[in-house]
């Protein structure tokens, strides 16, 4: 009898072994094979690491700069929240129009003038950029200098960028080919800059300042109130770039001068909210090329987030196959692959089961 539990416990001690070399072995195995359990995530999510850049969409924001207070306004603007706000929340396009300020060296942001919203220097704002790229190193983030024949000294605009020291993140040189999220990442060339005026892209030396004629493909807009969302013009497109206006304004009086482009911060949830997403779909629907940026007021009003998780076939809140889900990159209408890939398993998931099985089987 006694005999008998020596070697009774000899086989759960050699069964016991056996199980524990099997797991170590399955992890090993697994780790070996690629298989990451803290993949790396591109602007927040790991299917949008293989995608070209100019196959994402992205929520961007108009005169990114132009704060104003929700509660009590004092003066127009085009946002409720500021720069670091927008980038915490998902935005990854700002706009900044760029204009003189008092002296030819500095450069300042405003809309539609400086004596309306003058949302201080290009500087400070590159800065609030920079600081939050020196921690989100895994974020693409795009800035357009807007401003057809602006006043703003080229010289001034290409200094501040120096001395705000987020040059080191920009893509220089206009790409034959747009590289993926992951190639950009692991390169550092996080930044993408557009400039309009043809002035200020040339004198970048170091070729950060990619013309934006030659990349953008702008759709028409802004639009007034009431006004149908179009999509023109209409013609197959050579850019690679497409930047859709979405956000209304209208004609009215700030101390006393009347302008025709100030923002309309009202029927927000509606604006922003399934006519942002109809918007969208409408004009990839009609064009040669991705959307790729969909510029909006008050990015925090309504839910533009989830219309730009479905046009990048990523899961969103209420996720349901009855609700609209777009075809993406072969994506199955009936089952998006981002829905599948929830289901695989992590290693140690794989390891646990197969240890308890074993363990199971022992008994």
């Amino acid at each position: 009898m006694e005999a008998y539990s020596r070697a009774s416990a000899r086989r759960r001690a050699g069964s016991l072994c056996t199980v524990i070399l099997w797991t170590a072995f399955v992890f090993c195995f697994l780790q070996l094979s690629g298989v990451d359990a803290a993949a790396k995530k591109c602007n927040q999510h790991e299917e949008l690491c293989s995608r070209a850049y100019n196959d994402v969409s992205y929520i961007s924001t108009h005169a990114s700069f132009a704060v104003t207070s929700q509660e009590n306004p004092t003066k127009p603007g085009t946002q409720f929240k500021g720069i670091k706000d927008q980038l915490d929340y998902g935005v990854r396009g700002l706009h900044f129009n760029i204009m003189q300020g008092t002296t030819a060296s500095e450069v300042v942001l405003c809309y539609p003038d400086c004596t309306v919203n003058n949302g201080g220097t290009l500087l400070d704002s590159l800065k609030i950029v920079k600081t939050w790229m020196d921690a989100n190193t895994n974020d693409v983030v795009t800035i357009f200098l807007e401003g057809v024949d602006t006043d703003a000294s080229p010289a001034a605009v290409v200094k501040a960028f120096g001395d705000a020291g987020i040059d080191k993140y920009a893509l220089k040189g206009k790409p034959e080919s747009w590289p993926t999220l992951e190639k950009m990442i692991d390169a550092g060339t996080t930044l993408v800059v557009f400039a309009e005026d043809s002035n200020i892209a040339a004198a970048n030396s170091q070729g950060y300042f990619i013309p934006y004629q030659d990349i953008v493909f702008k759709l028409d807009g802004p639009f007034n109130y009431g006004d149908e969302w179009t999509c023109g013009p209409w013609k197959r497109s050579t850019h690679s770039i497409m930047l859709i206006p979405h956000f209304i304004i209208q004609t009215a009086s700030y101390n006393g001068v009347t302008y025709n482009n100030l923002p309309y911060p009202f029927n927000l949830g509606t604006t922003n909210g399934y006519q942002y997403e109809s918007h969208a779909v409408t004009c990839r629907s009609g064009q040669s090329i991705w959307v790729n940026f969909m510029e909006v007021d008050f990015y925090d009003q309504g839910d533009v987030l989830t219309p730009t998780l479905k046009l990048n076939s990523l899961p969103y809140k209420d996720d349901n196959f009855k609700y609209f889900y777009p075809e993406f990159f072969d994506a199955d209408p009936n089952l998006p692959s981002s829905l599948a890939s929830r289901f695989i398993p992590e290693p140690w998931h794989i390891t646990m089961a197969f240890g308890l099985l074993l363990i199971v089987n022992m008994l």
